[in-house]
């Protein structure tokens, strides 16, 4: 799949919450309490003029919201890995054929999904006995998911932000393993500083890889000097910072990115994931970023 140049999309999350009412009345009713949350949080991307969006992963943090699905870990604090890992039915998909619905054919959907090492690191192991079993573990697990995902969403996206602070030597092995069996655009996003590792990441066999471009500015120095033939995900607002940059900032940035990359190789989205962000702020990124893009195009 082709995408036009600087089409706009999100990493993953949403600040949408489900309405306490509906918390309170899911003993009663059995209606999903989440399913509020993730039509608001499509509704929004949408009306932001979001390209390509995310179902706003409001159903739990990235970590918990697979490792609490899978075989083989006791959920506390932090998860325990107590057997092997097993992935017993599909976590996100209901969730994405809502989003398809709601959608409606006015954008196109990414899917999600937590990276194996990301999830190895921040699980507590007591089964696989190093860390590179435990992340294959993960990988070989999740690769269902993927492929259940692929036949739903439009893009399927890994998420792996501990590759920036610790990657590892069979990084190529989780991806192609996690990947396995999907035709879909595949991307990897890592947030961090991936100066030191973005020539090691042009070597996985994915289409699309995004990175913080507003909170690292001087990772364009290293892009400039890569030969690559992925999309990049051009980050270009920041996602750590609760206050909306104005449509000239974020147009001054693409045009950085722009004379870097080259704008056919760009997509547009924040730095990572919004759920750390008022709704109202959130949004009005959003827009900016779009607004942004209208403005360099017109």
């Amino acid at each position: 799949m082709n995408f036009p140049p600087l089409t706009t999309t999100v990493v993953g999350s949403y600040p949408a919450s489900p309405h306490v009412k509906n918390l309170f009345n899911y003993c009663k009713t059995g209606q999903d309490p989440y399913e509020d949350s993730i039509r608001e949080a499509v509704e929004a991307q949408i009306s932001a003029g979001i390209d390509i969006i995310s179902d706003g992963q409001t159903r739990n943090d990235m970590i918990k919201l697979f490792a609490a699905k899978l075989g083989g870990i006791r959920m506390r604090q932090k998860p325990v890995v107590i057997g092997e890992l097993e992935h017993r039915k599909p976590i996100t998909l209901d969730d994405q054929k809502l989003a398809k619905e709601i959608i409606d054919n006015r954008a196109m959907l990414k899917g999600i999904i937590t990276g194996p090492f990301t999830l190895a690191m921040s699980c507590q192991d007591e089964f696989y006995g190093s860390q590179e079993k435990l992340a294959m573990g993960f990988a070989e697990a999740l690769n269902h998911e993927a492929r259940a995902l692929s036949g739903i969403v439009d893009i399927l996206q890994i998420d792996e932000p501990f590759f920036s602070v610790e990657y590892p030597e069979y990084a190529d092995n989780l991806i192609s393993t996690i990947f396995s069996g999907v035709e879909i655009p595949r991307g990897l996003h890592v947030c961090g500083d991936v100066s030191n590792i973005f020539e090691k990441l042009v070597e996985l066999d994915v289409q699309i890889l995004d990175h913080e471009f507003a909170a690292h500015p001087e990772l364009l120095n290293i892009v400039a000097e890569v030969d690559f033939s992925q999309t990049i995900g051009f980050g270009c607002v920041r996602s750590d910072v609760n206050t909306s940059e104005t449509v000239p900032e974020i147009l001054e940035t693409i045009k950085k990115g722009i004379d870097s990359i080259g704008n056919y190789k760009m997509m547009l989205d924040p730095d990572c994931g919004l759920r750390h962000l008022t709704p109202e702020v959130a949004r009005e990124k959003l827009q900016n970023m779009v607004r942004a893009r209208d403005s360099h195009e017109s």
